[in-house]
């Protein structure tokens, strides 16, 4: 509770007696606070954002400033001098001739009078000192319990700092190779015009704190409560930051930087791993993958989008994989009923090709006359019995999609598109492009399956 840091002044918030008082803050002019403490006359005295002086010190209101103390009171039990008591030299006095004994006695009287009423005026200017240091005591007692307080709340915290040097953590919760690829992507975050999904700013949680609670979100699934909990922060908070963190990912990396990028077949060849050495001319490897949704769907809805085998609502998207293993496209999500050659003829990645380019994918992508002219397709044979050719082609291929499958595989491990909260669905197309593009940022597929 607000406490008037003048000396000899006892008022505070909580006093019955004094309920009608008000606490000012010092003014944050430089000059107007200097006035203040001059007139405070405290020794030794810094305020802080907690010092308070009460209104009984303001008689002619805050903007003349204080200028009512105890010291100046008629009824307060002494006087300036004695409250800042100059010592001077007594001059002797000589009696005068004549003088009789009777006249020395009184001024002795007199004398041991005003020294008895120095000492009592000093012993209690003393006492009061002591008053002042105490409450002086208490107020920084209350300030350090109030620090420890915060100190405390800031340990508890969940922060990058805390896990930034050390590459395993980093991974576990980021789903990112090292601590430089996720200051990398705050550097892109700070650029950028974030514009709250909530229409207010999220000002608690520096950048790089929001950002980690976002990949935690995408790596590890952590429920809103446990990220409330860790960051210490509100559930509707974890909502704003994990949606317009998302959409600006989305923006900066996918639209930004992959969207118009499908690798050309000579950059293909520049990095092409073994087992596409007899696919040259492989322009991109396509391939389906599932996302899961919690459903909140109507009756007529789920009946297009529910799965009966799988028991949930099930989406399904188009990936793209160079032969080095690098996604260079990913489509929006379409009912997990639709086809995979409907899937292609709709979702655009036909206009990337061109004359010469070969597409590989799997037996279910019968798309070869959906494809442009001069693009050819290679996928393994279906019928009953394979010639030796057949079967040598069948082995090549599965070879060059498992290894593009890999990347596939990485890109799961992003918990979220296990099963996205129905609340995101309307975003539910830009978390997983964001997830496609973190995946990129790993350490390069050909790496980890060589």
């Amino acid at each position: 509770m607000p406490q008037c840091c003048v000396p000899f002044c006892f008022n505070y918030s909580g006093s019955k007696k004094n309920t009608n008082l008000s606490f000012h803050r010092f003014p944050c002019d430089e000059k107007e606070k200097q006035k203040w403490l001059h007139a405070i006359s405290r020794l030794n005295f810094t305020p802080n954002c907690n010092s308070r002086v009460c209104s009984w010190h303001f008689p002619e209101g805050k903007a003349a400033g204080p200028t009512r103390f105890a010291w100046n009171e008629e009824s307060f039990h002494f006087s300036d001098e004695e409250k800042h008591p100059v010592h001077k030299k007594k001059k002797e006095q000589v009696p005068a001739s004549g003088e009789n004994e009777c006249e020395r006695s009184d001024e002795l009287h007199h004398s041991n009078n005003a020294d008895t009423q120095t000492a009592t005026a000093s012993s209690s200017s003393s006492s009061n000192s002591l008053v002042v240091l105490e409450i002086e005591n208490d107020m920084l007692r209350q300030e350090n319990e109030k620090l420890k307080k915060q100190l405390e709340k800031q340990k508890q915290t969940f922060s990058f700092s805390q896990i930034s040097d050390n590459p395993e953590r980093v991974q576990y919760y980021t789903g990112l190779p090292d601590t430089a690829t996720v200051l990398f992507l705050e550097s892109l975050l700070s650029k950028f015009e974030l514009k709250y999904h909530s229409g207010w700013t999220v000002q608690m949680l520096p950048i790089v704190d929001q950002l980690l609670l976002t990949l935690m979100k995408l790596k590890l699934d952590c429920g809103h409560v446990d990220l409330a909990t860790r960051f210490t922060c509100s559930t509707a908070t974890v909502t704003n930051i994990f949606t317009t963190i998302v959409s600006a990912l989305h923006d900066i990396l996918y639209v930004g930087m992959l969207e118009k990028n499908v690798a050309s077949r000579a950059k293909n060849q520049t990095s092409l791993p073994d087992c596409f050495q007899p696919f040259p001319n492989c322009r991109i490897v396509l391939d389906c993958t599932e996302v899961s949704v919690s459903g909140r769907e109507s009756r007529d809805t789920q009946s297009c989008l529910y799965s009966q085998r799988k028991g949930r609502i099930i989406l399904k998207a188009l990936i793209g994989v160079a032969p080095n293993g690098v996604i260079t496209f990913a489509s929006n999500l379409y009912s997990g009923k639709t086809s995979d050659k409907a899937i292609t003829a709709d979702c655009g990645v036909l206009r990337h090709l061109q004359p010469g380019d070969m597409v590989i994918a799997g037996k279910d992508f019968t798309i070869q006359d959906i494809l442009p002219e001069g693009v050819s397709l290679n996928i393994p044979s279906v019928s009953g019995q394979f010639a030796q050719q057949e079967v040598n082609n069948n082995r090549l291929i599965s070879s060059a999609r498992a290894h593009v499958a890999h990347s596939i595989q990485r890109l799961k491990r992003f918990s979220i598109l296990n099963l996205v909260p129905h609340q995101y669905k309307k975003n539910i197309n830009k978390i997983l492009k964001v997830c496609v593009c973190l995946t990129n940022l790993q350490t390069p597929v050909i790496h980890e399956t060589e």
